[in-house]
């Protein structure tokens, strides 16, 4: 009777720790954004989840190892230097160590699934959902605010001849948390390289050759009679037609100065105005051809 009562309280305890890990309710209120990188590459965000929340519990541990013997030796001497830095660090080291837990579990059952093959977005899926995973994105928004208050107060602070060492502390805590983020950088850009890496920027648009140009008819403005879809300026240099100005209509029926045009279709071969691909256009007839032919020899 007395060992089962002892192992009632101990079932208890076991079940409140498990059920603060394990979010199995209302999974899909709320997705967290951390989902999406899985459902769309599971074996990648699996390594890389596994890499920095293995890294960011042992490292918070190993930080605040020293940080505490230090405070325990020259906790009074710190206390008359001009900034609370010896707060900073200790209010510091208790929020790694309160993240470390969550991040080891989640590595151990990501660990745990793949070992059994199981379904990795599940699993993720369970963990955010979770209120020690809730507890812990909280603890890091708090933790990212006292980081910069940490910043600016070391960026304030004087030498202080009580305690040289609680300087050279804060900026090696410092210099740590900066080394593991660019640490999380570099494992991102190494997990997903391949869908990251592999985008293409969108091609440059290509310029129009000295022939296609030249086929295309040259002709003079007359403001009597002149058939250019209503033109009576130029859309690339935005001055206004004169007689007899050396005109070049694109297969869009667009026309404007032949030089501006020229050195404009060598660059982008499109139409400045509609957009068109002058490439891409319908093929011209015979008959358009030769007529198109006519046109350029009465010009010249």
């Amino acid at each position: 009777m007395a060992a089962a009562a002892v192992q009632a309280p101990q079932r208890s305890i076991r079940q409140r720790i498990l059920s603060f890990f394990d979010g199995s309710d209302n999974l899909a209120d709320n997705p967290d954004p951390l989902l999406d990188v899985v459902q769309q590459y599971p074996e990648e965000a699996a390594w890389f989840i596994k890499v920095v929340m293995f890294f960011g519990s042992i490292s918070g541990v190993l930080i605040s190892m020293p940080c505490g013997v230090f405070l325990s030796m020259y906790w009074a001497p710190c206390g008359f230097c001009n900034r609370p830095l010896r707060y900073w660090v200790l209010v510091h080291c208790v929020l790694q160590l309160l993240q470390a837990p969550v991040r080891l579990v989640f590595f151990l059952r990501l660990c745990q699934i793949q070992r059994r093959n199981g379904n990795i977005q599940e699993c993720v899926r369970q963990l955010t959902h979770s209120s020690a995973w809730r507890t812990s994105k909280v603890v890091s928004i708090v933790t990212y605010g006292w980081f910069i208050l940490g910043v600016v107060w070391l960026l304030n602070s004087t030498y202080c001849k009580p305690c040289p060492g609680l300087y050279r502390l804060s900026l090696a805590v410092i210099f740590t948390a900066v080394a593991r983020l660019l640490m999380t950088l570099i494992v991102f850009y190494h997990s997903f390289p391949p869908r990251f890496q592999g985008a293409q920027p969108a091609p440059k648009p290509r310029g129009a050759s000295q022939a296609v140009i030249d086929s295309m008819p040259v002709e003079k403005f007359c403001s009597e009679g002149f058939d250019a879809s209503g033109e009576t300026s130029c859309a690339v240099c935005l001055s206004e037609f004169e007689e007899n100005d050396a005109l070049r209509r694109l297969p869009c029926n667009h026309s404007f100065h032949r030089a501006c045009i020229d050195k404009w279709l060598k660059r982008n071969k499109v139409c400045p105005l509609c957009l068109q691909d002058i490439e891409a256009l319908p093929a011209l007839t015979d008959e358009e051809k030769a007529k198109r032919k006519r046109e350029k020899e009465k010009a010249s």
